[in-house]
């Protein structure tokens, strides 16, 4: 284990450059705080260095997390809880950072179970995104995929929102509607979208054995996807008086109704 106690230790600078979108799409690596995020990055085999203050190594449950981290040979840094709220992004930190790898995919590397995958085109809210990633993991999504437009998903606010889902569902960035299109075609999945203006509503369809759903920005809809090019379009329905759901709500019925019909209540609850 080594010991940081300098502001000015140049590993420690380069790692708050993280809270930067742009060092962490150079480095490939983004930050994350909390005890629970951080054993879950090690069980996933994403983290690459692990801060935490003196206090938490003495605990029962920290003390297990480093013997973890001295089994896998990863970096463990020792630090005082100045370079801790340094590194974190929350007001009150939980005494551990960890610096994480994140995972660059595409397409091919792209493996379907479930049979069912997010498409986010535009979606711009970070607490929305996060919510959307966490109700993927908990419905068993294959992967979410961000169309040009979409937020840079490793900013801090989207991580903690995930509550792990980082680590468990896949996520392909800055993959072109074109070349998606055409995936969905070959991998069997129909494109379903949903419009607040479609006529039909979300549990009147029959949904197919494998479903692209189409989630659009927050107050624009689709960007870059023409509308009129996914053949079912699906509402949900409001009271007159409301003027939208919010996208990661809308998303989480979506996504529920269409396991509901595909598997039946009674394998929902064994998901």
């Amino acid at each position: 284990m080594e010991v940081i106690f300098s502001r000015q230790n140049p590993l420690l600078k380069e790692r708050c450059k993280l809270h930067q979108k742009k060092y962490r799409e150079k480095t490939g690596l983004f930050l994350i705080e909390g005890l629970r995020l951080v054993e879950e990055a090690v069980k996933a085999g994403m983290a690459k260095e692990v801060f935490m203050e003196e206090s938490l190594l003495h605990s029962e449950r920290g003390q297990e997390l480093v013997n973890t981290l001295d089994n896998k040979c990863l970096r463990i840094f020792q630090v005082n809880q100045e370079i801790i709220k340094a590194l974190a992004d929350t007001e009150s930190p939980q005494g551990i950072v960890g610096v994480i790898e994140q995972k660059k995919l595409t397409l091919s590397d792209v493996r379907v179970n479930k049979g069912l995958v997010l498409i986010l085109d535009g979606l711009q809210d970070p607490g929305n995104f996060g919510s959307v990633w966490r109700t993927a993991w908990a419905a068993g999504v294959d992967a979410i995929f961000c169309l040009p437009g979409t937020v840079e998903p490793y900013n801090s606010k989207i991580i903690r929102a995930t509550m792990g889902g980082v680590f468990h569902v896949p996520i392909v960035t800055d993959v072109e509607w074109i070349s998606l299109r055409q995936w969905c075609q070959e991998e069997g999945f129909e494109l379903v979208a949903g419009d607040i203006r479609a006529e039909e509503s979300y549990f009147t369809i029959n949904y197919a054995p494998r479903v692209a759903l189409l989630i659009g920005n927050e107050a624009k809809g689709f960007l870059t996807v023409n509308i009129e090019e996914v053949r079912t379009r699906v509402k949900i329905p409001m009271q007159r008086e409301a003027e939208s759901l919010n996208a990661a709500v809308a998303c989480g019925i979506l996504v529920y109704e269409i396991i509901r019909q595909r598997t039946g209540l009674s394998q929902l609850n064994r998901l």
